[in-house]
Parts: C-alpha cells; sequence; structure tokens
C-alpha cells in the first residue's frame, strides 16, 4: 500500500465520518463541504484500488504476511475491507447509476448491502481515519 492510498483512506474516512466531525469540529464544514462534490468519484477509486490490492497484492502472499508480520498485516487487512466498505458507501450513487440500473436484482442487492452499512458509516469512517494515519506513520517510521 501506499502513501496515496492511506491519504484517500482519510479523506474517504473524513466524508463518511463528516457528521461526527462537524459535530465536534465545526470549522471543518468548510473543507468537508469541498470534498463533497467528489465523494462518488473517491469511493469508487480507493473501492477499486483497495480490491486490486486485497486482490493481487495482499491475498497471495497472505500465508508469508501473517508469519513474519502479523500485527501488521492484520491491520492492513482490516485497512483494505474498510476501504472496500468506504468505497462502497461513498460511490454507491454513482456505482447505482452506471452499473446497477441496468439489473434490477443487482440494484436491490445493492441497496440491500448499503442498508446494511449505512447505519455504520459514520464509525467506519473514524476507524478509516485511524488507520489512514497509521499507515502514514508506518511508511514514515519506515524511512521512505
Amino acid at each position: 500500500m501506499s502513501v496515496l492510498f492511506a491519504l484517500l483512506l482519510i479523506v474517504a474516512g473524513a466524508l463518511a465520518a463528516a457528521s461526527l466531525i462537524i459535530k465536534n469540529q465545526p470549522n471543518a464544514r468548510d473543507l468537508i463541504a469541498k470534498l463533497v462534490p467528489f465523494q462518488g468519484i473517491i469511493g469508487i477509486i480507493l473501492m477499486i484500488w483497495a480490491l486490486v490490492i486485497l486482490l493481487f497484492n495482499f491475498l497471495p502472499n497472505f500465508s508469508l504476511l501473517f508469519q513474519f508480520v502479523p500485527i501488521r498485516a492484520l491491520l492492513a487487512l482490516v485497512a483494505l475491507l474498510v476501504a472496500i466498505a468506504l468505497g462502497f458507501l461513498l460511490g454507491y450513487g454513482l456505482i447505482a447509476q452506471y452499473a446497477l440500473n441496468k439489473n434490477a436484482g443487482a440494484a436491490s442487492s445493492g441497496e440491500a448491502a448499503r442498508m446494511k452499512l449505512a447505519p455504520i458509516q459514520g464509525p467506519l469512517g473514524i476507524v478509516g481515519i485511524v488507520l489512514g494515519l497509521w499507515m502514514l506513520f508506518s511508511f514514515m517510521s519506515s524511512g521512505i
């Protein structure tokens, strides 16, 4: 994973937890308002990027990662799963508009998945921010 992925995860987390952040930090409203028009694109990019990393980098090296760096591997796996969920939630409008509108079954399945994830969007956003910050700290401490 890269620094750019970590930054994208932090931004997506902030968008997902916008109501919680604004409640505690009212001065963050303007910054978050500037990002809201791009949340669908940010979500789709994050979801696709996390899926690619999971399928092509993480899963092929699963046993090796958990053998030598189990805590980092577990945190990376959680970060990827959170990124996929946040990406889906933030990008659902675009996904429904361009991919799910042609198939009623897929549209209802997508809406059902969104409804299950929607109640935890705020906490998921906070977890995304924390994991993104952890990834940034990890990259900086390893001497990139």
